[in-house]
């Protein structure tokens, strides 16, 4: 094995661990099916426009680790104003009596080679959690066989073809190939569902690897940057209208499956923004029954081990009813709010956590904003938690702008209300357009 010593272990740990832990989480979606020199160049926006955001799970991870353990972020992190401002978010955790890791065991690694200070030297931790098994922290790994698993749980081809037999229910589904887009099986399929069906290929998290379709002419053009053996699942479009789109997380052991928590997930223009997180959002027996039976096959399949594993399950409901359509074997984006949730107590008070954006030159009074209505220390209709923010500004029309990430707690209405009047309409956009009426009153 290279790297580090034989006896750290590395994995998707779920964020439970007693043993101190290592936190080295990256973009690996992109290089769990590819190589680096075979991505095409959406792949590569893509993974860079990934890496943006996932700075914000690292800033997260502070306050998912504890004392002793140790937490690592982008380079891009260590110069000014971002060192500042990650220890103000530090220093917001410790007001949130969040207990986080120790702000001078952060290390500071290269975005675009993340993983070579881990591969150079032991990490002093008994864990190493890092986001995903896959290409991108190759040289961690105890065996190759690990990225073959990761690959096989990951798949969503590999779901559609052993759902039935492991007793999943699934949308209606057919694999496929781009060169076989054409033949007539999925010219039937296509013509069976309708006027729109899913197109889904191997790739990135956060909807970036998923389309709607109306013909098969719309699909080739998708898929225009892929070669013909590149392969992609057709699945049947579920109506908004009868079901809620959820997610949960499994905590996946060698001796136990558990659901950790259950969220709704919210979306704007098509894309994942964050997700709705309460203990009012429940699963009836049969729903928690079978995702759990998902989770036993997941660890059937060897994603499992003693100190436990998390696995997120994405599906869609409809009272009793419930169709898997996608398992991550990693960590996922709501995992760290419904963290958050449960270590601030919150029960059935309505959260939100949501990706947001703020003007660069108004980040500062985004940070006053978020520590005037921190929560615990305001007494009114909603509070704020920020969770994490990226040190890589991007322009929309000329203007830099921040991502930023927080759990907005209580009136959701009020909070939108508040943030206009005092950040102004164009500071966090994407909460304006987030809209909760349909959810509260009507939970699944």
């Amino acid at each position: 094995m290279q790297g580090p010593a034989a006896d750290v272990k590395i994995a998707p740990y779920f964020p439970h661990q007693q043993a101190s832990v290592f936190f080295a989480i990256s973009a690996d979606d992109c290089l769990l099916h590819f190589r680096r020199g075979e991505l095409t160049e959406k792949q590569l926006a893509d993974d860079t426009a990934n890496k943006d955001l996932i700075a914000m799970l690292q800033v997260g991870s502070m306050f998912v680790a504890k004392p002793g353990d140790r937490v690592a972020v982008y380079e891009g992190f260590d110069r000014e104003p971002w060192r500042s401002t990650l220890a103000r978010y530090h220093a917001g955790f410790q007001q949130l009596g969040l207990s986080p890791v120790d702000f001078d065991d952060l290390h500071y690694h290269p975005r675009e080679d993340f993983y070579r200070p881990l591969a150079e030297a032991a990490p002093g931790t008994d864990l190493v959690t890092v986001y995903l098994l896959s290409g991108s922290n190759e040289a961690l790994h105890p065996s190759p066989d690990v990225l073959d698993l990761s690959r096989t749980v990951n798949s969503k081809m590999h779901l559609a073809r052993n759902a039935t037999e492991q007793a999943i229910p699934v949308p209606e589904t057919l694999v496929c190939t781009k060169g076989t887009l054409t033949d007539a099986a999925a010219r039937r399929f296509l013509d069976a569902q309708g006027s729109e069906v899913m197109l889904k290929v191997m790739g990135l998290a956060g909807a970036r690897n998923v389309t709607t379709i109306s013909s098969i002419e719309a699909g080739l053009e998708y898929l225009s940057e892929y070669g013909d053996d590149m392969e992609l699942v057709l699945q049947q479009k579920l109506p908004t209208d009868r079901y809620t789109e959820m997610t949960v997380d499994l905590m996946v052991a060698d001796d136990e499956v558990r659901i950790a928590n259950a969220r709704r997930i919210l979306f704007s223009d098509g894309l994942w923004v964050g997700n709705y997180i309460s203990d009012a959002v429940t699963l009836t027996d049969i729903q928690a029954q079978t995702l759990l039976r998902v989770g036993e096959y997941v660890r059937s399949l060897g994603y499992s081990a003693p100190q436990g594993l998390n696995c997120g399950i994405d599906f869609f409901v409809s009272s009793d009813d419930i169709q898997v359509i996608e398992i991550n074997a990693r960590w996922t984006g709501g995992l760290l709010p419904a963290e958050m949730a449960r270590r601030l107590n919150l029960g059935r008070t309505d959260a939100v956590a949501s990706f947001d954006t703020v003007s660069a030159d108004r980040l500062n009074d985004y940070l006053a904003f978020a520590e005037r209505y921190l929560f615990g220390t305001h007494d009114g209709a909603f509070a704020v938690a920020p969770m994490g923010f990226s040190p890589y500004l991007y322009e929309v029309d000329g203007e830099r702008r921040v991502h930023v990430w927080q759990l907005t707690i209580g009136d959701y209405e009020d909070f939108k209300r508040v943030k206009d009047e005092v950040l102004g309409l164009d500071q966090l956009p994407v909460a304006s357009a987030i809209d909760l009426g349909h959810i509260t009153g009507t939970r699944s």
